[in-house]
C-alpha cells in the first residue's frame, strides 16, 4: 500500500501513529474492530503525512482513469451548477468521467474532499477561487494530478486558471453607479475570509470609489452567507445607519433578492431611493421587482474551457493554462439616476 515517488509510506504513519502498519491498514481500509482511540491517532497522522494509498497512484501511472474531479462550494446555487454542467458536457465528448465533491465553503473540508478524489484516482481537478490549504496543492502536485482554479484569473505556476477578475469586476460595479450620480455607497459582501473571490469584488468596489475621491472609510460593507435572509439582514443593517446609502452593490443576486425584499417590506423605493447591484446573472434576478441589475459571470464557458485544458495535450496545456473571461453589466430596473 506505500505510495510512490517518496512519498508518505505506510510504515511512516504507524510510526507517527505509534501503530502497526497492520492497524493502520486496517483504519484505512474501514475496519470497525479498532479502538476509537488508534483510529484517530492513525487518521491525524495519516492526514499530517499527506498519505494516500497508491493503488489510485499506480492506476495513474499505468493506465488513464479517465475520471476528473471538482470540488466546489455548493450545490445551492445555480451558477456553480452552470459552470459544472459545462465542464461535464465538453469532458462526456471524449468519454471522461466526472466526480463532484463540495467544500461548503471549507478549506480544511476541502482537503479532506480532495484526499478522496486522490484516492479514487482522478487525473486532474477543477477548483473554484484560488485559496486552497497549501496541503492541498501540494498533494495533487506529489501525485502529478493537474489542477485549474475557476471564477479567477490568477494561474500559479503549477497551476491552471480560467476565470475572470472578481476586482475589476466590483470596479465595474463602482464606476456604473458613480456614473449614475450616486456619492452614498455601501456593499453587502459574500463571506470574505478564505474567498478570495468575495474579498476581490470587495476590494475592487472601495479601490473604484477611492480613485473617484469617495473615502473607503465612509462606505459600509456588511458581510452575510449567500441566503436570501442575510441579504435582507444586511440590508437593514445598511438602511439603519445614519450614513443611509443610496446605492448597494451586492456580492450576489441572492443577497441582492434578499436586500430588496427587505426594501419592499419597509416602503424603501427601489430604485427611486436606492439602487441595488447584485452579481453572478442567476435566473432570480429576472423574478425580483425591480428586475435586478447585475453583473453576469461566464459561468457555463468556464466549465468548457477548464474541460479544454483538462482534454489537452501537455504542450497544448502552455497555452491554455490562464484565460481571463468577460464579464458583462446587465443593466435592469433595481438601478437608477441618484435623486437630487
Amino acid at each position: 500500500m506505500d505510495i510512490e515517488d517518496g512519498g508518505a509510506k505506510l510504515i511512516d504513519v504507524a510510526r507517527l501513529a505509534n501503530c502497526s502498519p497492520a492497524t493502520v491498514s486496517r483504519v484505512l481500509n474501514g475496519n470497525p474492530n479498532v479502538n476509537e482511540v488508534v483510529r484517530d491517532r492513525v487518521v491525524r497522522a495519516a492526514r499530517d503525512l499527506g498519505y494516500v494509498p497508491n493503488g489510485s497512484a499506480r492506476a495513474l501511472r499505468s493506465t488513464r482513469t479517465r475520471l476528473v474531479g471538482a470540488i466546489i462550494p455548493t450545490l445551492d446555487h445555480a451558477i456553480y451548477a452552470t459552470m459544472v454542467d459545462g465542464l461535464q458536457a465538453r469532458l462526456s465528448e471524449k468519454d471522461v468521467s466526472l466526480i463532484i465533491n463540495t467544500s461548503g465553503y471549507d478549506i480544511d473540508h476541502e482537503y479532506e474532499q480532495a484526499r478522496l478524489l486522490v484516492e479514487r484516482g482522478v487525473e486532474s481537478v477543477v477548483l473554484v477561487g484560488s485559496t486552497h490549504r497549501p496541503a492541498t496543492l501540494a498533494m495533487f502536485e506529489q501525485k502529478r494530478i493537474n489542477y485549474v482554479y475557476t471564477y479567477t484569473s490568477k494561474a500559479t505556476e503549477a497551476g491552471a486558471a480560467v476565470g475572470f477578475d472578481n476586482e475589476k469586476a466590483g470596479r465595474t460595479a463602482a464606476r456604473y453607479l458613480l456614473d449614475l450620480g450616486h456619492t452614498k455607497f455601501a456593499m453587502i459582501a459574500g463571506i470574505t475570509q478564505d474567498n478570495d473571490r468575495a474579498a476581490g469584488r470587495r476590494d475592487g468596489f472601495l479601490n473604484e470609489l477611492e480613485r473617484s475621491g469617495i473615502d473607503q472609510g465612509m462606505v459600509p460593507v456588511v458581510e452575510g452567507a449567500y441566503r436570501l435572509d442575510d441579504g435582507r439582514t444586511c440590508m437593514q443593517r445598511l438602511m439603519d445607519d445614519v450614513r443611509r446609502p443610496t446605492a448597494v452593490f451586492c456580492g450576489s443576486d441572492i443577497l441582492a433578492a434578499g436586500a430588496i425584499k427587505y426594501c419592499h417590506a419597509e416602503g424603501i423605493a427601489v430604485p427611486k431611493e436606492v439602487s441595488v447591484v447584485g452579481f453572478d446573472n442567476l435566473e432570480i434576478a429576472e423574478l425580483t421587482s425591480p428586475e435586478l441589475t447585475t453583473l453576469e459571470v461566464p459561468a457555463r464557458d468556464m466549465g468548457r474551457i477548464a474541460a479544454d485544458y483538462i482534454l489537452a495535450s501537455p504542450s497544448q496545456r502552455l497555452h491554455l493554462r490562464q484565460r481571463e473571461l468577460a464579464i458583462r453589466l446587465i443593466v435592469r430596473g433595481s438601478t437608477a439616476v441618484v435623486r437630487r
